[in-house]
């Protein structure tokens, strides 16, 4: 910086006496006036050089060395600067330019940045006579917003409050609410003294701040205490649970984030946050363990575990045993045995099977080529190879079916052996019962012998197999069984009891139907009686699936629905219907019915229909099971339901369905009902006159009796209909009277078996039945218009109170127009004079000072209008109107507000084209200081600004009526 001295105090005192900047606006005049020594008549107001603008006067000294001192002190952070001479004798230090319609509020934000002192204001210059020093170089501009020095340090602080994450916006110089808003926040946080203003050391403070991250001094201090050098650190580690520095540098070179995974991983010796984090993906608490698994590529401890306790030293191994569904060595090797025993007893079974039947024919055509495959198999058998074993044999099995009459040999020989099989079973598995009851027996009275907890074990064991049918399984338990007996020298005593329950078993047979069993108070109802008899039992157990029998003694359904397993009575729809109805007072909805009653299954049914005849003709395992879950009590008589009643449900069903077809034969029934086929189909067909809807309660009661859940489908006539019967496409025929009688005599004819339902809609039913529904349907139509006429009505309603509405409020529009009208007018003259004169140019010379000053206002619709004959139009008249006139609350004062809509209508001689655009301009009137405030402008499509500008100024309209 330079002081402008080369002519002496006295040149400069002279210079004190410039004219208005009107007469010397530049910088470069300044410095001429100066230089040249120049002497006006007398002083002068310093005026700003632009009109438009207001002098930043930032602070004041009593002489003018001080004034110099403290000017050049703000080079670095205001830039160029002047002196001038106050006419109260004290010397002001100027900070160049403000323009007007920002100069308030950006001396404030100056003064809240502490960019300049507190007691800084605005000066048109009248108290100022005189320049006395300067900073600035020739040419340059005073504007004080483009000052480089000031703008790098609002620039600066910006980009400091943007690394502490208080500022947003751009880092441009700016000074505006954001930059304010950030700053205080700052303050908040840090120590900066209020009233100090920012010099390079606080601004290099504020970006060391910013720069380690850390958002106040206690926060620097308290993790400097620590060892943290910047604040991603400490964050990072507190938020981590870390204590100190030195820790969390090392967990974080190990990639661990919080010191309870870093413990927990150091104390397992694990060397990398990514190794122990699979490891305890895998469910492994040490290293070592986790690449013991990993070297034997095994994904998680629990793999691991089963692993080493499954007995295989190959993980391969065990993993295809672990799919084949094995949990260890011993049992895969031994299914494995098996299967390999299975295999060699096929083969050898194929093998003696070809030896017979190639003896009994010695002419067989491929006679070598199947020995010499014998041959490969016979060498084979004794191999470790199940695949290969069961290859070989499937390649001899395929020569030989290719034989004629081989395949019946084969399948009579396998017919023999499997019921060789099903007898060494049956034998196994009656002694293994003997054994077991024997084995029972004396648990009961030798209660406190050291035998007791081997015997206890092996009927236990006994108990697991009971149910199986593997011949192995049941070799082994006898196996098991005969070897207990051996070691424990059980022999005698249980050949004593079994004689006894021989000779108690042989008095009780000679009394009951049963030559095998002995008859007692709870099963004789399956043992005594009619062998056509059917007996209903229950599941009387605790796995009953739906079966319960409440506090008070009554049975329930707890699902709505009942298992039902039948041995012996075959399934038909009037045993469905029946089964029905006799379930219904239990809450039962729906049965699920089966025949698989075997001896495993006594748990998956709640409701069992036993034929005795077909009990006692059953195999022994399955007559023992139902006996003693007879003697155990859990499964007894079913007294709430007897099959004579569900037996007198069927005839009565048969019956009717007998008198229907012999009615309907002779032509004396009349109405609709269905003929049952057996199709496998799911559909039923129908064929009838008029409404569909009256039949179908009918055809769901004879879709319900014949338990099919499928569609129904609609048929012209009743030859269309037969074809989809022929090709068994319906299971259901649903049709009239006649229809019925010619479709039964055309099935009789075919050989096609057929039977009717029990279900029938008579004549008179189905005509009132047609009644209800059109009933019904007249009600709906009378509802549905009744509720058209209401909406319509409301409608009406609606739309006489909007039009009131309307009228109400454009009576109130006008009255308040009238009443404002003069006012409003009087400031639009204001605002059409000076855009007529702007975009027309000056018309009335003698009122050439009216209106307001557009240029200085409106500066984009000056350029806007500027542009236009570059772009070859021409205005050719502008339009003004009030858009929204009203009062704002100005710092306490009420003044008039209005907004105004202006059109300008424009020509274009080279286009041949007319166009017109249209603006809108708001703006608070100051008439008591003469003042026009906080204008704005916009395209009349930016309704958003122009309701932005209302609501911000709470402009309390008198010009629109809400």
């Amino acid at each position: 910086m330079r002081r402008v001295c080369s002519v002496g105090v006295a040149a400069l005192l002279a210079a004190l006496s410039l004219p208005a900047m009107g007469s010397a606006s530049s910088l470069s005049e300044f410095i001429q006036i100066i230089q040249n020594g120049q002497q006006m008549a007398r002083p002068m107001a310093f005026r700003p050089p632009q009109s438009n603008a207001f002098w930043l006067v930032v602070s004041s000294r009593p002489t003018e060395g001080e004034a110099i001192a403290l000017a050049q002190s703000y080079a670095p952070t205001l830039g160029p600067t002047l002196v001038v001479h106050s006419r109260n004798g004290v010397f002001a230090v100027v900070a160049g330019t403000l323009y007007q319609d920002k100069a308030k509020a950006n001396l404030t934000s100056l003064k809240e940045l502490h960019i300049i002192p507190q007691d800084s204001f605005l000066s048109r210059g009248d108290g100022l006579d005189g320049l006395v020093w300067m900073s600035y170089q020739r040419g340059a501009s005073f504007d004080f917003a483009t000052q480089p020095n000031y703008l790098r340090v609002v620039q600066r602080l910006q980009a400091a409050m943007s690394k502490l994450g208080l500022y947003s916006g751009s880092v441009d110089g700016l000074i505006g609410p954001t930059t304010v808003k950030a700053f205080r926040a700052y303050l908040g946080r840090f120590d900066l003294q209020p009233g100090e203003l920012l010099a390079d050391y606080s601004l290099a403070e504020i970006e060391r701040n910013a720069g380690d991250g850390f958002h106040s001094d206690q926060e620097r201090n308290a993790a400097r205490a620590l060892g943290y050098t910047d604040a991603q650190s400490f964050n990072d580690a507190r938020s981590g649970g870390f204590t100190s520095a030195s820790a969390f540098a090392q967990a974080k070179s190990m990639g661990f984030m919080t010191q309870h995974d870093y413990d927990v991983a150091i104390s397992g010796d694990f060397r990398s946050s990514d190794e122990y984090q699979r490891a305890q993906t895998g469910g492994f608490t040490a290293a070592n363990e986790y690449r013991a698994a990993a070297q034997l590529g095994i994904q998680t401890r629990t793999e691991l575990v089963a692993y080493r306790a499954s007995g295989f030293s190959d993980p391969a191994a065990f993993r295809n045993a672990k799919q084949k569904g094995f949990a260890d060595k011993a049992s895969y090797d031994k299914a494995e045995a098996r299967k390999l025993k299975a295999a060699r007893a096929s083969a050898m079974a194929l093998l003696s099977d070809a030896e017979t039947f190639l003896k009994l024919n010695p002419q067989t055509s491929n006679l070598v080529e199947i020995a010499g495959q014998a041959a490969a198999l016979n060498a084979q058998v004794q191999t470790d190879s199940t695949d290969a074993l069961n290859n070989s044999s499937l390649k001899l099995s395929d020569l030989l079916t290719a034989v004629p009459g081989y395949s019946e040999f084969s399948a009579s020989m396998d017919k023999e052996r499997a019921q060789a099989i099903e007898k060494q079973k049956s034998e196994i598995f009656a002694e293994l019962q003997a054994d077991r009851q024997s084995l029972k027996h004396w648990m009961s009275s030798h209660l406190t012998s050291a035998k007791l907890p081997e015997v206890v074990q092996e009927v236990k064991s006994l108990d697991d197999v009971s149910d199986t049918n593997d011949l192995d399984s049941l070799t082994e338990a006898r196996e098991g069984v005969r070897a207990l007996i051996a070691r424990q020298a059980l022999a005698e005593e249980l050949d004593t009891r079994k004689a006894a329950a021989s000779q108690s078993g042989s008095g009780a047979s000679q009394e009951s139907d049963s030559a095998t069993y002995a008859v007692t108070d709870l099963n004789k109802a399956l043992l005594r009686g009619p062998l056509e008899d059917v007996v209903v039992l229950y599941n009387a157990g605790p796995k009953a699936p739906s079966l319960l029998r409440t506090i008070s003694g009554q049975f329930s359904l707890t699902k709505n629905q009942a298992w039902i397993c039948l041995l012996g009575p075959q399934r038909t729809p009037a045993l469905d219907k029946a089964l029905l109805e006799a379930i219904d007072p239990m809450g039962g909805k729906a049965i699920n019915v089966s025949s698989d009653c075997g001896a495993g299954g006594l748990e998956s049914a709640d409701l069992f229909l036993v034929q005795r005849k077909t009990f006692l003709e059953a195999p022994a395992t399955l007559q023992a099971a139902y006996l003693e879950a007879m003697q155990a009590k859990t499964i007894r008589v079913f007294d709430p339901i007897r099959f004579e009643d569900i037996k007198a449900r069927m005839d009565s069903d048969q019956t009717l369905a007998l008198k229907i077809a012999q009615e309907v034969s002779s032509g004396m029934r009349e109405g609709y009902g269905g003929i049952l086929l057996t199709s496998s189909s799911d559909r039923i067909c129908s064929v009838v006159d008029g409404k569909a809807a009256v039949h179908e309660a009918t055809i769901g009661k004879i879709a319900a009796f014949t338990g099919m859940s499928g569609s129904t489908v609609s048929y012209p006539s009743i030859d269309k209909a037969y074809e989809d019967v022929r090709h068994e496409q319906c299971r259901v025929l649903y049709a009239s009277a006649a229809d019925l009688k010619a479709t039964s005599e055309a099935l009789v004819r075919d050989g096609v078996q057929f039977a009717f339902a029990p279900v029938w809609l008579d004549k008179s039913d189905a005509a009132s039945t047609a009644a209800k529904l059109d009933a019904a349907k007249q009600e709906a139509i009378k509802a549905a218009e009744a509720k058209r006429v209401a909406a319509d009505e409301e409608k009406k309603i609606a739309a006489r109170r909007e039009t009131d509405e309307k009228n109400s409020k454009s009576l109130r529009q006008a009255d308040l127009r009238q009443k404002n009208g003069p006012a409003a007018t009087a400031l639009l003259n204001l605002f059409s004079d000076g855009l007529k004169r702007t975009v027309l140019g000056a018309t009335d010379k003698t009122n050439v000072s009216s209106g307001i000053n557009v240029e200085t206002l409106f500066p984009d619709f000056v350029k806007w209008n500027a542009g236009l004959s570059q772009d070859n139009w021409k205005p050719t008249d502008v339009t003004s109107e009030v858009q929204d006139y009203g009062t704002v609350n100005w710092k306490g004062r009420n003044l008039d507000g209005i907004v105004v809509k202006a059109t300008v209508k424009m020509a274009s001689a080279e286009r041949g084209q007319y166009k017109d655009e249209c603006f809108l301009f708001g703006a608070v009137v100051d008439n008591e200081f003469q003042m026009v405030r906080d204008p704005y402008e916009s395209k009349c499509n930016d309704t958003q600004t122009s309701a932005q500008w209302t609501v911000g100024h709470e402009l309390k309209s008198l010009w629109v009526a809400n």
